[in-house]
């Protein structure tokens, strides 16, 4: 067998960062850890994301910086954690109507990227605030973030009330409204179509910028409930409903990979896919898998911050398995340097793991990441063991899911200090054999571990300086709107905006 001078992958390095990759990030919305075929469920079917898989570098341990929607994507385009950006408060996230959003002095992936010559597009889900001062003004939307392409977009989110089948438009227009550009197009939203728009928008922006380095943000409404299908997914599925929309999410996924392909730019175009938190187990049949892990959507447990994330780059990433602690918060330096950005300027929290997608060395990344449920410290990753200074109780959704289905919203684990438990000593879990955090691990012959925890938690915690929280600041008047008063409007043609219908 051939072995290669260890010099080889380094040269192999620059040369690639001296070509400046492409960047296209996939983020799935609420897709639990155990919800792909190639993280093991069990009646899933494949698709392309899990050719993806097979293809390029899964992780095993990648954790989200957060268990809700606005912190964790705050997190990855900043590569701060949401402590740091106000991005946390009693609500957690924030909702159609607030006044706050990503402040503008927190640099993004987009500004910063875009600063070394890099075409910046987004698609999907921002869910990082609408409006500001007054209806309709869009002051926090993705082109005040460095975004100069912004296609067919989700301003809020694809909420639970967007089921034209299970709520009334009067109730859907509230929280259900697509954008293209900063303008709402659907106001409620048409489910059926969704995917196909992001889809076309995606292509188009690849298309257009195919010449120059970019970077593509593609934010996927799956598979936050309410569940969506178009036609050639619906009641597909062997697992229901949440397998129809898994399902059409890889699609979607695969669509994008082959017009890379395509456009002969795969050799050149690193993506990524993985997603922002753990599931939302409460939904029942339609609130997604941990695959075993303890918790959800919204807890501190693995289950709502362990998440499948994937890297593909062919030529460029050996196909394999990555065992090491990596966080979202690094995929912010990561592309950075392989922009050709070199050094930190010690305002990030994450770290670049180059090196590592590159197989330069399979060295461990952290030495401890942070856990927060808003502002409060709830848990540490420190090698090997997972360490809770408090928890959030547990609910037993079965009383709750009648054949399958959800009989009202439970998120026990939403409150961050209420409904919570202090643990003096902290819990210790083994995560490398106790994955589940299942059996803690007596405290006093692990006083040492314990001890060392307890020096870097106070070092961190003189590194967080008071920041204004950005939500819980909501303002009926900041609605958004389509076309006042009736805020009911379908627009035939994101390009004709004189062109709409009525409902």
């Amino acid at each position: 067998m051939l072995k290669l001078p260890l010099w080889l992958p380094l040269i192999i390095f620059a040369n690639q960062v001296s070509s400046r990759p492409n960047f296209v990030l996939i983020f799935a919305d609420d897709v639990g850890y155990g919800d792909l075929q190639s993280y093991g469920h069990p009646t899933q079917e494949r698709g392309p994301i899990d050719d993806l898989a097979d293809e390029g570098m899964r992780f095993t341990q990648w954790y989200s910086a957060a268990s809700l929607c606005t912190p964790s994507r705050a997190a990855l385009l900043t590569g701060r954690l949401p402590i740091r950006s106000g991005m946390v408060g009693p609500t957690r996230v924030l909702h159609q109507n607030d006044a706050g959003g990503l402040p503008k002095n927190e640099t993004t992936l987009a500004e910063a990227l875009k600063d070394l010559g890099y075409q910046t597009g987004m698609v999907g889900k921002w869910h990082l605030g609408i409006n500001e001062l007054k209806q309709n003004d869009g002051r926090h939307l993705p082109k005040h973030h460095g975004f100069d392409f912004v296609g067919t977009n989700l301003p809020f989110t694809f909420h639970f009330f967007c089921s034209p089948s299970e709520y009334p438009v009067d109730k859907m227009k509230i929280k259900c409204f697509l954008s293209n550009k900063d303008e709402i197009i659907e106001q409620p939203i048409v489910p059926g179509k969704l995917t196909d728009k992001v889809v076309e928008g995606v292509k188009q922006f690849i298309t257009e910028n195919q010449k120059d380095p970019f970077f593509l943000y593609l934010s996927m409404p799956q598979t936050h409930a309410a569940m969506f299908c178009k036609e050639e997914f619906c009641n597909k599925s062997m697992r229901g409903s949440y397998g129809d929309n898994v399902n059409e999410m890889s699609w979607a996924v695969g669509e994008v990979v082959n017009h890379i392909k395509d456009l002969n730019l795969d050799g050149n175009t690193l993506v990524m896919f993985l997603s922002d938190h753990g599931p939302a187990v409460e939904f029942c049949y339609a609130g997604g898998s941990t695959g075993g892990l303890k918790g959800g959507k919204a807890s501190s447990w693995d289950g709502g911050i362990k998440v499948p994330a994937i890297a593909w780059w062919p030529g460029m990433i050996q196909p394999g398995v990555k065992t090491q602690v990596v966080s979202t918060m690094d995929i912010f330096p990561t592309f950075l340097q392989l922009a050709g950005k070199e050094g930190n300027n010690g305002n990030l929290d994450g770290t670049s793991i180059s090196d590592l997608l590159l197989s330069n060395h399979d060295n461990e990344v952290h030495e401890i990441l942070f856990h927060y449920c808003s502002d409060r410290l709830m848990a540490v990753r420190h090698g090997r063991y997972k360490i809770h200074f408090h928890t959030q109780h547990l609910h037993v959704f079965n009383s709750n899911c009648i054949d399958g289905k959800a009989i009202e919203n439970i998120l026990d684990y939403f409150d961050c200090y209420g409904n919570t438990t202090t643990h003096n000593p902290p819990l210790i879990f083994d995560i490398n054999t106790d994955p589940g955090e299942l059996f803690p691990l007596e405290a006093a012959p692990r006083a040492h571990i314990l001890e060392e925890v307890e020096k870097k938690v106070a070092k961190h915690r003189k590194t967080i300086k008071p920041v204004a929280s950005q939500l819980g600041m909501h303002r009926e008047d900041l609605q958004p709107c389509c076309n006042p008063p009736s805020c009911v409007c379908n627009y035939l043609n994101p390009d004709e905006t004189n062109t709409k219908s009525e409902l």
